[in-house]
């Protein structure tokens, strides 16, 4: 029998009090309907790439935003900015699982229960382990017979002490152990998905490692500590061009409005620096030059005579009154 290969949903089971939940209710009071509108394209992403979470880091982060902007067509006034706050106060909210936010995954036991449910049928699937949510009793209650192949996975996991990242192993027919069984085929497979996964940890180690002088001292000047996704976020802005008196003095207008959440005021402003072009010193001198002053419209009061200062006057009002309506 072929492996079944197929990854993400074609449906998933939507909750009937979804947009009741009371933790969207400091999004919906900050954006709007946009909080929870977001919320369900982020579950709509989720359940239809990768199945059970969301790749939110680097080139993941970029194209998951650039997805809800397509969603949100046609909306006045919702940039990427915007949007990604939206999604950071889903995160804080507790929607998505707040430590494995800072790894780079938007996911959460809800999400994962979906998917759990919606693919009990299949007798094959790749799962991440390392970021699974959900208990074995959890699994249970959903599948009593525990015939379900991530329960089973799960468990032949944990009795094994399998240490790779990845399980896709077929369930197979035979009653006899999936060990036994396993063709060399099956486990190149295995050996190359836990290399591929090692091989995606170490580059982004290394990019938010790149420039951990620069990510220090702004830490230190606003007082909080930058997550994961941040400093990748730093790191992509570096690479973009953007210069370190850029990051200083944005830093320094932060400290300056004593935000709530500096880091997310921060990010803010350097989206908008670079959304503008601001990326080098001499683009923020060339941003404070003052605009020219207008010249005034008119002959100024010491050109005019008393008597044409009089008539001059007349018309000023005259205009007014002919320029409000009855």
């Amino acid at each position: 029998m072929g492996r079944n290969r197929k990854v993400g949903l074609d449906w998933w089971p939507r909750d009937i009090g979804l947009y009741r939940d009371p933790k969207l209710r400091a999004a919906r009071q900050k954006f709007g309907v946009l909080g929870p509108y977001v919320y369900e394209c982020l579950l709509d992403i989720a359940y239809g790439d990768k199945g059970y979470y969301i790749a939110y880091s680097g080139e993941g982060r970029e194209d998951t935003l650039w997805q809800l902007r397509e969603y949100t067509a046609g909306l006045e006034n919702v940039t990427i900015e915007t949007l990604a706050a939206v999604v950071d106060q889903l995160v804080v909210s507790g929607l998505f699982h707040a430590a494995l936010y800072e790894r780079g995954f938007l996911t959460s036991k809800r999400i994962q229960m979906g998917y759990f449910i919606a693919t009990l049928g299949r007798n094959a699937q790749q799962i991440n382990f390392d970021i699974w949510l959900l208990s074995e009793d959890e699994m249970r209650e959903k599948n009593p017979s525990g015939k379900a192949f991530i329960l089973r996975s799960f468990i032949s996991r944990q009795e094994k002490g399998i240490s790779r990242q990845e399980i896709g192993i077929s369930r197979q027919e035979s009653t006899q152990s999936r060990e036994e069984q396993r063709t060399e085929e099956q486990r190149t497979e295995e050996q190359r998905t836990v290399e591929y996964s090692r091989a995606e940890q170490t580059r982004e180690e290394k990019a938010v490692t790149a420039d951990s002088g620069l990510t220090t001292e702004l830490e230190e000047k606003l007082n909080c500590k930058f997550d994961h996704n941040f400093c990748l976020e730093l790191r992509r802005l570096q690479n973009k061009g953007m210069q370190r008196e850029v990051f200083l003095d944005t830093a320094r207008q932060t400290a300056e409005n004593a935000p709530r959440n500096p880091a997310g005021y921060f990010r803010t402003l350097l989206q908008n620096c670079e959304r503008d072009g601001i990326l080098t010193a001499e683009d923020m001198q060339k941003r404070a030059k003052p605009a020219p002053a207008q010249p005034a419209i008119g002959p100024s009061s010491e050109q005019l005579s008393a008597f044409d200062q009089e008539w001059y006057e007349r018309v000023k009002r005259y205009t007014r009154e002919k320029a409000v309506p009855s």
